[in-house]
């Protein structure tokens, strides 16, 4: 009984109290799936941050947000890890994520809970895509920070422990001197993030789209409307 009581008041701990709320989208990058690619980037002090959308089963209404609902909502017992990336395979990456049939690929496994592989979110990258219409894109122009992707450069990504094992995205197991940064989980993270001092800056910035339809600029349009 001691067990449980400790427990029940560790999962209704509230972590974090929203203004607004933070949508998620597993098909496409959402203003939480931002915050979370993010937390992985300033955890890890990357120059990218790279998460599948898949790990948010759900958004998080305005208010309250306690432990129990994070773990609801990113259920998957999924670390972080940093490593060194080519621009080449971060490149086939983000080509592949921008295919609806990888986007809503389905398994279960390697620690993974969720319903579908979903989009790859980006931090610390934007890429400029056409369409197809039919659910599929093309990536015209990919950048990190301020300049073009280098497919010889390797740099320095925060991601996941499940693509290490080429689940999802296998380009992103091709990486150099991968380290798992253990306990955490990516809902520690997430949890972390929205307890941030800052966080309504954080939200701004996740707000603002990584991937720009052909002739958008950033300051066109946002995710949160």
């Amino acid at each position: 009984r001691r067990h449980a009581d400790a427990s029940r008041a560790a999962l209704s701990r509230v972590v974090a109290r929203l203004d607004r709320p933070l949508p998620a989208d597993p098909d496409g990058e959402s203003a939480l799936g931002n915050l979370l690619a993010m937390a992985l980037r300033r955890h890890a002090a990357a120059e990218i941050g790279l998460v599948n959308a898949g790990q948010l089963l759900d958004g998080l209404p305005a208010g309250p947000v306690t432990a129990e609902r994070l773990h609801a909502i990113c259920p998957s017992p999924v670390n972080p890890c940093v490593m060194e990336l080519q621009g080449a395979h971060l490149r086939q990456a983000i080509e592949e994520s921008l295919l609806a049939e990888r986007r809503r690929f389905s398994f279960r496994g390697f620690g993974f809970r969720g319903r579908v592989l979903g989009a790859l979110l980006l931090d610390g990258m934007t890429v400029e895509t056409e369409s197809d219409g039919g659910g599929n894109g093309r990536a015209v122009a990919i950048r990190v920070g301020d300049e073009p992707l280098d497919d010889s450069r390797w740099y320095r990504v925060a991601t996941i422990d499940m693509f290490t094992f080429r689940i999802g995205y296998p380009s992103l197991a091709e990486g150099r001197g991968i380290i798992y940064l253990l306990p955490e989980f990516l809902r520690d993270l997430l949890a972390g993030t929205l307890a941030s001092p800052i966080l309504d800056i954080l939200i701004a910035e996740a707000s603002r789209p990584r991937y720009i339809r052909t002739g958008k600029s950033l300051q066109d349009r946002s995710i949160i409307e």
